[in-house]
């Protein structure tokens, strides 16, 4: 007899447990959260005076061989800055945007310009003044050198005007088409080849906003990989990731260990004001 009622317990638990999956379902069914849809629609950069940009950019080591080399990560750094729109300056006859990128890293404050000139078919970086720390712009993406010993940060930024001799350095190419790829060199004879990937969602602090990936490429560069997310706000998020990275000291040049570095720059809000 006992065992004829424990069956009908379990029987009766059954059924409730059923009816209780079936009633959950439905409220999930009615409470499904609708994916935004990806907007591929043209856009270009925003270049209109008084965008302002503010961001976050943090860096993060991983899979750090062997375990005795683990002290030196114990700390990592966060650059907190923010970038804007100025005004018009003809540099060379060459009317161009002045943006003005200022951020903190620690204790050290830097404050670079960067002139840009943007056309129907391209955004072109035409000339800057920046010293050794960069932020968000210069929109590209620049082998950081990560060593512990020497700190790049206390050179002072340059305030000599800059117009690189590939002034036809081209940031963005538009229209902003999937499969859209080119190149230029740089410094030393490199070459630098940037791809639009396609059009996705991204989500940041203030929200989820389609933008076009790009990867970035470096000829001499084999075990990076750098991406850049743009959207009609701008630059919304970017990220670099290095893998097996020789850790190096004055007293041991020849390396001590290995280690993955990832950086991510993030706009925590930004506003883009009308077009007058």
């Amino acid at each position: 007899m006992l065992k004829i009622k424990f069956a009908i317990i379990c029987f009766g638990l059954l059924i409730f447990s059923s009816a209780l999956l079936i009633s959950c379902s439905e409220d999930n069914n009615n409470n499904v959260i609708t994916p935004v849809p990806v907007d591929s629609s043209d856009f270009r950069f925003p270049f209109t005076d008084g965008c302002t940009w503010n961001y976050l950019i943090s860096t993060t080591a991983s899979d750090i061989q062997p375990d005795s080399i683990l002290h030196y990560f114990n700390n990592y750094p966060l650059v907190v800055g923010t970038a804007s729109i100025l005004y018009d300056t003809v540099i060379n006859s060459v009317v161009t945007k002045c943006f003005l990128d200022e951020f903190t890293n620690g204790e050290l404050s830097y404050s670079n310009r960067y002139y840009y000139v943007n056309s129907d078919t391209a955004m072109i970086l035409y000339a800057q003044r920046q010293g050794l720390g960069t932020g968000l712009f210069p929109l590209k993406k620049t082998r950081n050198e990560f060593t512990l010993n020497t700190d790049n940060l206390n050179y002072l930024n340059s305030t000599e005007l800059d117009v690189p001799e590939d002034s036809l350095r081209i940031t963005l190419k538009y229209p902003m088409v999937t499969g859209t790829e080119w190149s230029y060199m740089i410094l030393s004879g490199y070459s630098v080849t940037k791809k639009y990937l396609g059009f996705e969602n991204v989500t940041i602090p203030s929200g989820t906003v389609s933008c076009m990936k790009e990867s970035i490429n470096y000829s001499n560069v084999a075990n990076g990989t750098y991406y850049n997310y743009f959207s009609k706000y701008g630059l919304l998020m970017s990220s670099t990731f290095y893998n097996d990275i020789m850790l190096t000291t004055i007293s041991n040049p020849d390396g001590i260990g290995t280690f993955d570095i990832n950086q991510e720059t993030v706009i925590t809000s930004y506003n883009i004001p009308a077009v007058q």
